[in-house]
């Protein structure tokens, strides 16, 4: 007699072999979902942080001030939290795109005709973009405004927009400025506290001052800082030393005509000045 148990007890074993086959431990599962958490997101991202451009080519006089400026804008970043880079190559205007990435470019002591025509064209459309500027002394003896009387050379009258735009200002020709390390003092023309804070005025300092008499200022830009009379000629008379313009475009242009020795980079309140011009612009 055939026993009618076997087949079930076979039936009942697949069914087992089955269901086994089919099914994950749960800590399996577990470790899926691990995998596909999201990963951390990392505040500190440099592309949130503010980016700017040293630049220091120089094709006319060159005043050796590269790497103490470069070291007064790395201790602002430090202060500001921004990045910082550093060029005096003109390939660095080759590309649109990265010039658009700088919140700010600051034309340190450069000199003479230093971008060709198509580099022009970038910083103009950086500039209608909202783009900002900084800019201190020999950068005003870059493009000479054709108005200006008294320039020769530098590529004037080839540039007016950046006289115009960018320094708001051509500095004059033979003479140029007073001796090195003039005595003079600084006050305010016309007051901004973000650009003046923590400055004590009057303000004496030594400088090469720079004469505007037969060059150029654009009325547009506010004239913030004068120096006082530095001789008997008229183009000594007191005269600007820093202004700035909030373009009806968008943003800002800022120029010093301070910065002619190196050691004026680690001079308490030029540093001041500058970090109050990044902060103005970065705010």
């Amino acid at each position: 007699m055939k026993s009618t148990y076997l087949p079930v007890a076979y039936f009942l074993m697949a069914l087992f072999l089955f269901s086994c086959s089919n099914s994950e431990p749960s800590f399996v599962e577990e470790n899926n979902e691990e995998q596909v958490d999201d990963e951390p997101v990392d505040e500190e991202n440099s592309s949130d942080r503010n980016k700017v451009l040293v630049f220091t080519k120089t094709s006319g006089f060159n005043h050796n001030t590269k790497e103490e400026s470069v070291a007064m804008v790395q201790k602002i970043a430090d202060e500001l939290d921004f990045d910082v880079e550093v060029s005096d190559n003109a390939s660095v205007f080759d590309d649109q795109n990265n010039i658009n990435s700088f919140d700010v470019i600051f034309f340190t002591n450069t000199s003479g005709n230093m971008l060709n025509a198509s580099q022009r064209n970038t910083v103009e459309s950086y500039a209608e973009q909202g783009g900002n500027f900084i800019s201190n002394h020999a950068a005003s003896d870059s493009y000479g405004h054709s108005s200006a009387s008294t320039v020769n050379g530098g590529g004037k009258g080839e540039w007016d927009w950046y006289a115009e735009n960018i320094t708001g200002c051509s500095v004059r020709n033979d003479p140029n400025h007073t001796s090195n390390n003039f005595a003079a003092t600084v006050t305010i023309q016309n007051q901004n506290l973000d650009l003046t804070a923590e400055i004590r005025f009057p303000w004496d300092d030594n400088e090469e001052w720079y004469y505007w008499e037969g060059g150029y200022i654009n009325d547009e830009f506010t004239e913030l800082l004068r120096v006082s009379d530095t001789g008997s000629n008229s183009y000594d008379d007191s005269r600007m030393t820093a202004h700035y313009w909030e373009r009806p475009e968008g943003g800002i242009s800022f120029y010093s005509s301070m910065g002619h020795a190196k050691s004026k980079y680690s001079n308490p309140e030029f540093i001041i000045l500058m970090q109050n011009a990044f902060e103005f612009i970065l705010k």
